[in-house]
């Protein structure tokens, strides 16, 4: 099965979109996550497109992909440096316990939690995804 990371990404937004408006804070949250996940490693596959392997490298942690992955692209690639998001995660509920949470009893996120993810996924999205169809990294057919 073919892979799409950035359709992943779109899609995941619009269903933590819809969770949100009904108020399923849990599954907002972990689809947002996911939001976030899926953003990163298109960023990861597009730059080291070479190294099939590299986006399995760096699993489920967004702590990894937003650390490790994203600090090795700032060292090759110096001028995706502005252009990379930066701690975008830290200090939401996006940086705990993903992709774990999805096993988590109902009720471990409240509303605030679950807004604030779901608006930091969309932010990292519209930070990645336009410019990767505007430079012509991806169609917009896959997002």
């Amino acid at each position: 099965m073919p892979e799409s990371f950035s359709n992943s990404a779109s899609r995941h937004l619009q269903d933590a979109q819809i969770l949100l408006r009904e108020q399923r804070w849990d599954n907002a949250v972990y689809l947002a996550g996911y939001v976030v996940e899926c953003c990163f490693k298109v960023l990861v596959e597009q730059h080291f497109k070479p190294d099939r392997g590299a986006v399995k490298k760096y699993g489920h942690k967004l702590t990894e992909l937003e650390g490790r992955a994203m600090e090795r692209l700032r060292v090759l690639y110096p001028i995706l440096d502005r252009q990379l998001p930066t701690s975008r995660i830290v200090g939401t509920v996006l940086a705990q316990d993903h992709p774990e949470r999805r096993y988590a009893e109902s009720g471990l996120w409240a509303e605030a939690d679950a807004n604030i993810a779901v608006q930091r996924a969309g932010e990292i999205y519209r930070e990645i995804i336009p410019n990767l169809v505007l430079n012509g990294s991806i169609s917009s057919q896959d997002i």
